[in-house]
This record gives C-alpha cells, sequence and structure tokens, in this order.
C-alpha cells in the first residue's frame, strides 16, 4: 500500500512533524473506517487530536515574544 503523502525534504521541525502526522493519521482513519474498523479509527482519531496538539504547542513555542 502506498502512502499518500511524503515527508518534505532536508530537516523538518518539530511543528512540521506533528502536523505531518497528523496528516498521515487522517488518512489512515478514513481507510479504517472504510473497512469498518470503527475502534481502530476512533484511535487514530485521538493520536491525529495529539498530533494537532502538539503542532499547536510548537507552534506557540516557536512565536516571537510580543
Amino acid at each position: 500500500m502506498m502512502i499518500p503523502h511524503e515527508p518534505p525534504p532536508g530537516g523538518i521541525t518539530p511543528e512540521e512533524t506533528a502536523r505531518y502526522t497528523a496528516e498521515l493519521l487522517e488518512s489512515l482513519k478514513k481507510i479504517a473506517l472504510r473497512q469498518d474498523q470503527a475502534l481502530l479509527a476512533h484511535l487514530l482519531d485521538l493520536a491525529a487530536l495529539e498530533a494537532k496538539s502538539l503542532a499547536r504547542d510548537h507552534a506557540q513555542e516557536t512565536r516571537l515574544p510580543e
């Protein structure tokens, strides 16, 4: 099975890694739902939410103080 996303080249930030991970997890969740794997889809959704939260946290850490 091919993964629909390729990671960006070169060094990537923790925020970018978390966003990429969230995208992959959301794609996997869609596959699980199509296969009637509700529990797996739910767990993938929880993991995607955590990845999005991490991305937000990293984004806030890198903002310059006002």
